[in-house]
């Protein structure tokens, strides 16, 4: 599996947030329009350089979609710090492509684009499950009622699990099968043979009940060509992931790992992002490297609610901010090769302090920095709505075909045949 920010083919995303599964009242039915008007505005800037390819719903909602991207194409920067930046759309049109969809997180509904060292893209479905709230089908598997209590509510992914199929049958990549369930937002890695995750999503038995670290990790050694995994704790049930690894920690090159860090007692993920910090510290990759550690400090929660409130409305009467789950992270950025779209929350200090070590982490790539309150007021990430398809290229250090040649692959491929998946 390539680092995200290296040569794509393309970028995926999907024009999801529906009705159905976001609602049409309460903080998520008031944030479902501003979510998809948020997906074009990351679409514009991404398509500046690659292509886009959207997944849509009907035509109804492309005529919508279009709509938000003439809105975005006229408040979109022309510069970048004092880089100018490309047209909307120099790197083709942005597609749209029809498929049922449920919500927009591809990162976890799509596949994960691996390479292997003769030019061949694979694609891997992880066997999206609803972050664990649908039976798996596997002896031991539990949903986890503790969701609930915490007013984490289950939504329709009947349609978002045949997302990574259909994306993968559109570009062309050759499918791997596992038994392992996960999402692509629980899994980090450089390129190297390093991966990040969080226990509390794998290793949880809404997923894969009974399995250890080690059994995973002979899997993503299979899947992803990843020869070790720095796991991190995460947070179970406080959040529909289960405390995905893509809110927490994500490489901006070799041995180099930025992280999410706050520092108010008070939060929920102060914590857990303390308890990182010290383990990501003390961490070496694949290849003996001690990490070298940069925090991006979340903004201060008060100032950020202020400021949604206030751009959307939301400081008259009723307020529709997600004080619970608003999702005020910036390691959620999406990294190409030339691009990286970062999020500001309204935090002056905060969103110019992360844009400079966003900035200073990826030198020779146009940094952008935009709002996504709908896309953040809905829990999720710039990250989460994006999956990078890599440009097939010779990957040494992640050889898929010569890991499946190795003698006793087969007890590796049984180890996670346990579902229906095969």
């Amino acid at each position: 599996m390539p680092a995200e920010a290296g040569h794509h083919t393309a970028t995926w995303m999907a024009y999801g947030a529906t009705a159905q599964a976001w609602g049409t009242r309460g903080v998520y039915g008031a944030s479902r329009l501003v979510a998809r008007k948020d997906l074009m505005r990351i679409a514009a800037n991404v398509s500046r350089f690659e292509p886009v390819k959207v997944l849509i719903s009907n035509l109804g909602d492309q005529r919508q979609a279009m709509r938000f991207l003439d809105e975005v194409r006229r408040e979109t920067p022309t510069f970048a710090g004092l880089t100018q930046l490309p047209a909307v759309e120099s790197a083709g049109a942005i597609q749209f492509l029809l498929c049922p969809l449920d919500d927009l997180w591809i990162r976890d509904t799509g596949p994960v684009f691996v390479c292997d060292d003769q030019h061949r893209l694979f694609g891997v479905d992880l066997n999206f499950n609803g972050w664990g709230q649908e039976d798996t089908g596997v002896a031991g598997w539990q949903k986890d009622r503790e969701k609930a209590k915490y007013g984490v509510v289950d939504q329709p992914v009947a349609k978002d699990r045949k997302i990574a199929q259909f994306v993968m049958k559109q570009s062309g990549a050759v499918p791997l099968r596992t038994g392992l369930v996960m999402e692509g937002g629980s899994i980090e890695v450089d390129g190297y043979g390093t991966a990040i995750c969080t226990e509390s999503s794998i290793l949880n038995a809404n997923r894969n009940p009974g399995c250890t670290k080690e059994d995973v990790e002979r899997e993503l050694l299979r899947l992803f060509g990843v020869r070790k995994v720095i796991w991190l704790p995460g947070l179970r049930s406080r959040d529909i992931t289960d405390g995905h690894v893509d809110f927490y920690a994500r490489f901006v090159g070799e041995a180099t790992v930025v992280y999410s860090l706050e520092n108010d007692p008070g939060n929920l993920d102060y914590a857990s992002t303390q308890h990182n910090r010290h383990i990501l510290s003390e961490a070496t990759d694949a290849r003996g490297n001690k990490l070298r550690t940069v925090a991006l400090v979340s903004p201060r929660a008060l100032t950020v609610r202020a400021s949604v409130e206030a751009r959307n409305g939301w400081d008259r009467g009723r307020s529709w901010f997600n004080a619970e789950g608003f999702a005020a992270g910036y390691v959620g950025f999406y990294a190409t090769q030339a691009c990286v779209v970062v999020a500001k929350f309204g935090d002056k200090s905060a969103d110019e302090a992360a844009l400079e070590v966003v900035r200073d982490a990826h030198p020779n790539r146009a940094v952008i920095q935009i709002y996504t309150d709908g896309l953040a007021n809905g829990g999720g990430t710039i990250h989460c709505a994006t999956q990078q398809q890599p440009w097939p290229c010779p990957c040494s250090t992640n050889p898929i075909t010569e890991r499946i040649r190795q003698p006793g692959i087969a007890e590796l491929r049984t180890s996670f045949s346990r579902t229906s998946w095969g």
